[in-house]
């Protein structure tokens, strides 16, 4: 399960912010996650529950935000969601394989709330 040394990760980034800021407590975690990222939110967060005990973000809310795979025609010049069973799509107005694939990999810490 990759999703805890992705949690563990993520956490200690979260910690050095509040500690940074003098905070007393992190209320709220937000991650994106894109569709072609592998990662499977719910093992995110059963990890981020684990992770987070007897840390600043122990009972804080984690969020995700889920980043769709949108995918860029050079032929038409042109963006188009794509679906997340391949790495090779067909672009739906002129035909032609596409494989320039501009969001759909995110995996990042979005926002940190706390006080």
């Amino acid at each position: 399960m990759h999703e805890l040394g992705i949690m563990e990760g993520t956490l200690a980034l979260v910690q050095r912010h509040a500690q940074d800021h003098q905070a007393r407590r992190v209320t709220r975690v937000v991650v994106r996650i894109g569709a072609l990222a592998g990662v499977e939110p719910e093992s995110l967060r059963f990890a981020f529950d684990v992770v987070s005990r007897g840390t600043l973000a122990e009972g804080a809310t984690f969020e995700i935000e889920a980043v769709p795979v949108v995918i860029y025609c050079a032929g038409c010049q042109q963006e188009f969601a794509g679906e997340t069973d391949g790495f090779i799509f067909t672009c739906p107005t002129c035909g032609d394989l596409c494989g320039e694939i501009r969001r759909g990999r995110e995996l990042e810490l979005s926002r940190i709330e706390m006080n």
